[in-house]
């Protein structure tokens, strides 16, 4: 039976965020809710870990769970400003995780996850800035949403619900 694996920093809440505690508590009654394949796996990243590490424990799990039908990376994005004809839009470089983050130059990393995916599976990131950019299907990141979906062999997404982070002592920035 094909199931949920569910990938986030252990530190994730970060306490510790410069701007202030960032807290979003990742369930299986969530995942449950919003009828993603049982059985769920939560897999804690710790926020020591380099990327061979945390690839391993990736692999690892995804062997342990069977055949998966949905990767969920939860995590809050590293963003970059770059300029376009209309503007200057933010893309997402990154997603934090363990120690070194998640990247499209260390993404191939994922690959010992090939061939663990149902038929039908896909990843989703339910990433700050990185594949929503505020709502539930938007783009963002497409270099670095490329990148995993080359090293998984499926294909990667926007999650499909709104996703909501509750803050602490955070104050909106200019220009979002």
């Amino acid at each position: 039976m094909a199931g949920t694996l569910l990938v986030y920093d252990e530190a994730f809440p970060r306490a510790t965020a410069p701007s202030g505690p960032i807290r979003n508590t990742p369930s299986a009654d969530e995942l449950r809710d919003n009828n993603y394949p049982a059985p769920y796996r939560l897999l804690p990243i710790p926020q020591a870990s380099q990327p061979d590490a945390y690839f391993a424990a990736m692999a690892d799990a995804a062997r342990a769970a069977g055949p998966l039908s949905r990767l969920i990376i939860v995590g809050h994005g590293r963003v970059a400003n770059a300029a376009v004809p209309s503007g200057v839009v933010r893309v997402t470089t990154g997603i934090v995780v363990g120690a070194s983050d998640l990247t499209a130059a260390n993404a191939s990393g994922l690959r010992g996850l090939r061939r663990r995916f149902e038929r039908h599976g896909q990843a989703e990131l339910w990433v700050c800035d990185a594949a929503a950019a505020g709502q539930a299907g938007g783009q963002s990141g497409v270099i670095l949403c490329q990148s995993i979906a080359d090293a998984l062999g499926v294909p990667v997404l926007a999650a499909t619900i709104e996703q909501q982070y509750e803050t602490t002592d955070q104050r909106p920035v200019d220009g979002g």
